[in-house]
């Protein structure tokens, strides 16, 4: 996880890549067990780094990552996710126009040679391709995505005791509160999907259990899946109609990609629902 937040200390000579002219500090917290701290220290040793000794989940990482800092504005995207140089300027840019209380980006393919990636990407993230409007939502990936530090304490934080779907669930608090997130997809990272189709659909029966979590401790959207889970059967055909009536109308280019990769985005479906009838069943007991 990285964590940009506009502070009002600078890490000195920090190579950020950031267009931003104002003053921000780098921080990494990670619980990897490879030689991520040793890359930090010798190629960036203006950022700082938070190395967890064992493996931690993604909210929990956040949570470490904010309390770290004294930003009022926190920027978060993935280890998985490479930002445009103007990423940060454009986020304050935006947090400075109006009171939101998020703003977030678009993701675009990092995988684009690779049908599963493509697969996985479209499952994950078609509401937030570039070429998606700037429009108002109810949550935004935090491979992408900066709060307001007041957002963050009032709203209590990720769960940091979920693997996946914490950012739904933290969101949906926010929306239902009745403030404001904005997407907007000028705001671009890069994201270097999973690929592989093991990979890719083992990945989606995780977020479809961890899914069904988050909408038994947040009454989220489509928690009446978990009162009948007969439903949840429909789920993956819903969905596949969801994402071709949406794509037909954003990216005609990514249309036709879809339309290529359909059969794999059902059978992703399917394997999202099983996770969600899994969790399900572990919720209803």
């Amino acid at each position: 996880m990285l964590q940009l937040g506009a502070d009002n200390t600078r890490l000195p000579d920090c190579d950020t890549r950031s267009a931003h002219r104002g003053a921000f500090d780098v921080i990494v917290v990670d619980s990897s067990l490879d030689q991520t701290p040793l890359i930090v220290e010798q190629e960036f040793p203006t950022v700082r780094l938070i190395h967890l000794e064992s493996r931690t989940f993604a909210g929990a990482a956040r949570n470490i990552g904010v309390r770290a800092t004294k930003a009022p504005f926190c920027l978060m995207i993935d280890s998985d996710c490479i930002p445009r140089p103007d990423l940060l300027e454009r986020m304050i840019a935006r947090h400075r126009e109006a009171a939101f209380a998020a703003v977030g980006g678009s993701l675009r393919n990092g995988t684009p040679k690779s049908l599963s990636g493509w697969t996985g990407y479209l499952l994950e993230f078609k509401e937030f391709i570039p070429d998606a409007p700037l429009r108002d939502v109810n949550t935004v990936p935090t491979a992408n995505v900066t709060y307001r530090r007041e957002t963050l304490e009032r709203f209590g934080y990720f769960d940091d005791d979920m693997w996946l779907s914490e950012d739904v669930l933290f969101n949906w608090k926010i929306h239902k509160s009745g403030e404001r997130i904005l997407f907007d997809p000028a705001i671009e990272v890069t994201h270097l999907n999973r690929t592989g189709w093991k990979e890719v659909l083992s990945y989606q029966v995780s977020l479809g259990r961890c899914s069904a979590e988050a909408r038994r401790r947040g009454g989220l959207p489509g928690d009446v899946l978990l009162r009948h889970p007969v439903l949840i059967t429909l789920m993956p055909l819903v969905r596949l109609l969801r994402a071709a009536k949406w794509l037909a109308r954003m990216d005609r280019k990514t249309f036709l990609m879809f339309l290529l990769i359909s059969p794999m985005y059902l059978l992703g479906g399917c394997f999202w629902s099983v996770g969600f009838f899994k969790g399900a069943r572990a919720a209803s007991r």
